[in-house]
């Protein structure tokens, strides 16, 4: 938390902040994904506007969680650089744009603004690796450290007009 009663801010003057931000346990998709133990330093630089305040938030950091493909713990580095505006007096049914849901009062809640900034930096598809080859959707076994013993699946019969087709043509 930022107290920015504290920073005595006049129009046209900005302030830089650095905090330690807890990054809290981020559930996606029923999986929860974590921040490194040590607190990040966030940067966040507050600019009095004539018309309220600007606020930047700064932070890099790392999150760790199962990969999609495999399970196997992934780490994904994650850089934000985010934006904020408070109107000094926003209208009744104000558009969101003109309020910020992390200032109540004088307090900006810094914490929670990291955490749906990171959630929305984040990748679609968190993976251990690249070429991460996942779960044989059959048995389970992880096939980045060996292969599994299943059959290969049956051959589709819909498609066998469009393999004949495709054979004719390598053939003439």
């Amino acid at each position: 938390m930022i107290d920015l009663s504290q920073l005595r801010l006049e129009p046209g003057v900005e302030r830089s902040v650095e905090v330690p931000v807890v990054v809290p346990v981020l559930g996606i998709g029923g999986v929860d994904y974590e921040g490194p133990l040590s607190p990040p330093i966030a940067r966040v630089n507050i600019t009095r506007l004539l018309t309220g305040l600007l606020l930047r938030l700064r932070l890099q950091t790392t999150i760790t969680g199962p990969c999609h493909r495999c399970l196997e713990p992934a780490s994904v580095p994650v850089a934000i650089d985010a934006r904020e505006y408070q109107a000094d007096h926003p209208e009744v049914g104000a558009e969101s744009e003109e309020v910020c849901d992390y200032l109540q009062g004088d307090e900006l809640d810094v914490g929670a603004w990291a955490g749906d900034a990171i959630v929305l930096s984040m990748p679609h598809k968190i993976l251990c690796r690249e070429d991460c080859q996942g779960l044989c959707p059959s048995c389970g076994t992880n096939l980045n450290t060996g292969t599994c013993q299943c059959p290969p699946p049956e051959a589709d019969n819909r498609w066998s007009a469009l393999q004949q087709l495709v054979e004719d043509d390598t053939e003439g």
